[in-house]
């Protein structure tokens, strides 16, 4: 390749199509192909470029299929891994991993000694697995509701048929449960004037002793009452009048008393 005083002229030339270098968001290694690929020589098989224009082209199209490509493999290299990895896809794509039903029929097949057709032994091993599942379930506790009753049976004599005992002993249960409830201690309201009467020779029918037994305690109860230790407010004037020879009414000589003491009283305050 040549190179020159023009290699201003160059420069300007490869910046002036630096879009074509640019990266294309739609360029895929699908859509190359071999001819885009293919190693780029300068001139006609080999030979140097017979102008100025021809060795910038030829340069330009260098540049080019170089971005095109790998700069660690040869177009063919790049050809053969696009090759390759298609193929390892579809490989994967259409590649079954699922696993038969039977893969364990089969595996226990290989590992006996195979005394009988497979089909036979299939057929055994799925019943024994089958059986083997079911004894695995959870084994059931539960207690049946007339199962005291059937223990009591057992360790009976046995007399009767075990529907007859079975009532009989559900009717003494019941019985038993109903004699140990709890004991009523409440105390009747009457109690009182039924004890008294007891205790009384009973001359007079339980209602009318109980009339009179009530109205004598309600007497009694009241007579315990507080007495009233009050002292009214005009005491002292009843004291005095009770004191004088009454020759007025009480009030007359009351509101003369009062009169007085207030007069009393104003005196001591002045003096």
């Amino acid at each position: 390749m040549k190179y020159s005083s023009m290699s201003h002229l160059l420069t300007f030339a490869v910046l002036s199509s630096v879009s074509s270098f640019a990266p294309n968001s739609y360029f895929s290694k699908r859509t190359l192909t071999r001819s885009c690929l293919l190693a780029v020589v300068t001139g006609p098989d080999g030979k140097p470029a017979s102008s100025k224009q021809e060795d910038i082209a030829l340069t330009l199209a260098i540049i080019m299929a170089h971005d095109a490509r790998s700069v660690t493999v040869t177009a063919d290299q790049l050809l053969n891994q696009m090759s390759d990895d298609l193929s390892d896809e579809d490989e994967e794509e259409g590649r079954d991993v699922s696993i038969p039903y039977d893969a364990a029929a089969k595996n226990a097949f290989e590992a006996s000694d195979k005394s009988m057709a497979y089909a036979d032994f299939k057929t055994t091993y799925e019943a024994d697995a089958v059986t083997l599942v079911k004894s695995k379930q959870p084994i059931d506790v539960s207690i049946p509701y007339d199962a005291a009753a059937k223990n009591a049976f057992e360790v009976s004599d046995k007399s009767m048929a075990y529907a007859d005992f079975k009532t009989t002993y559900e009717a003494d249960a019941v019985a038993l449960v109903k004699s140990k409830q709890p004991i009523d201690v409440s105390i009747p309201y009457d109690a009182a004037a039924k004890n008294a009467f007891e205790a009384s020779d009973k001359s007079m029918a339980y209602a009318d002793f109980k009339t009179t037994y009530e109205a004598d305690a309600v007497a009694l109860v009241k007579s315990k009452q507080p007495i009233d230790v009050s002292i009214p407010y005009d005491a002292a004037a009843k004291n005095v009048y009770e004191a004088s020879d009454k020759s007025m009414a009480y009030a007359d000589f009351k509101a003369a008393y009062e009169a007085d003491a207030v007069a009393d009283v104003i005196a001591k305050q002045t003096s």
